[in-house]
């Protein structure tokens, strides 16, 4: 099967200058699994279309480079065109990478472990309409994206910096969101401070045990003042949030979220947008073909 792989060229993992290493790289740990990869290095604005080309094209498996952002436009462009899709995590994040590799910076290391591996169907994540692969965040999560959007780019610390001083002014600034929320059939209304909603079940630890059990899970932050906020956000940092009293989660297969606002800022998958409302969530069972690590290789059981 052929198999075409394209690096994001500002992927945080290759801000290094390290970008001719990692072509290599992967093309050895193709090699040397007794494949062939074509490797190209692909600027953020031109991802789009290459994805878009590579939908048309006769190779068999796509393969992208990057964080939780160029996964989700691989998903938008490529999902339903019949090709099989994988994953290098090179982002800053990296909540989809997390949950296929043991070892987050160790490219040689993941790239030898997917030239080796195997291909499995995943579930498929849908907001009115448009793929995501892990979660879409409201209220405090997407002020969170909007400030560190507004952040990233001012401070010498650099990255690491810019999302700290965007989760302190999101907890100072943020507010709660009347929402009228359909979970299946269980009816909510309510004013929540955070609402996150997540392709499968996710763990304390944010990383999800299973990719491929056709269930969205719906997270709740209700807390209206500071010390609730703050509560909230320890047992966040220290695992402990599916122990506490501060948020909720609610299993589902549909979930709509409507709002008295016509539209929402929404953190998608690491990125920042404005959506329509209503917000309708959908999950269709093992609908994307992946190459993914053996699982022995892997994270998950």
């Amino acid at each position: 099967m052929s198999v075409l792989v394209l690096l994001n060229a500002k992927a945080g993992a290759l801000n290094t200058g390290a970008v001719t290493d990692a072509i290599e790289v992967v093309e050895a740990a193709f090699r040397d699994a007794g494949r062939t990869a074509s490797v190209e290095l692909v600027e953020p604005e031109d991802m789009d279309a290459r994805l878009e080309q590579a939908a048309r094209s006769t190779c068999n498996i796509v393969i992208v480079g990057g964080g939780d952002g160029t996964f989700s436009h691989a998903l938008a462009k490529l999902s339903g065109s019949g090709k099989v899709l994988g994953l290098l995590p090179l982002g800053t994040m990296n909540l989809m990478g997390r949950d296929l590799y043991p070892a987050i910076g160790d490219l040689a290391a993941n790239a030898a472990a997917l030239a080796k591996g195997e291909i499995r169907k995943l579930d498929l994540a849908r907001i009115n309409g448009r793929p995501f692969h892990t979660l879409c965040g409201l209220g405090y999560f997407a002020r969170v994206a909007r400030e560190r959007e507004q952040t990233r780019f001012n401070f010498p610390g650099g990255r690491v910096v810019s999302v700290l001083v965007s989760v302190w002014r999101s907890v100072t600034k943020a507010g709660r969101t009347r929402l009228d929320i359909l979970a299946d059939d269980r009816r909510i209304r309510t004013r929540a401070y955070a609402t996150l909603v997540t392709a499968n079940r996710i763990g304390e630890d944010w990383r999800r045990a299973q990719l491929d059990e056709g269930l969205l899970e719906l997270h709740l932050m209700r807390a209206s003042h500071f010390s609730g906020r703050a509560k909230a956000g320890l047992e966040l940092l220290s695992g402990r949030w599916r122990e506490g009293d501060t948020i909720e989660n609610i299993s589902a297969r549909r979930v709509e979220i409507r709002s008295e606002r016509p539209r929402m800022w929404i953190a998608v998958d690491g990125e920042l947008r404005r959506e329509d409302t209503p917000l309708v969530f959908e999950i269709e069972r093992q609908a994307v073909p992946m190459l993914l690590p053996r699982r022995s290789d892997e994270t998950q059981t």
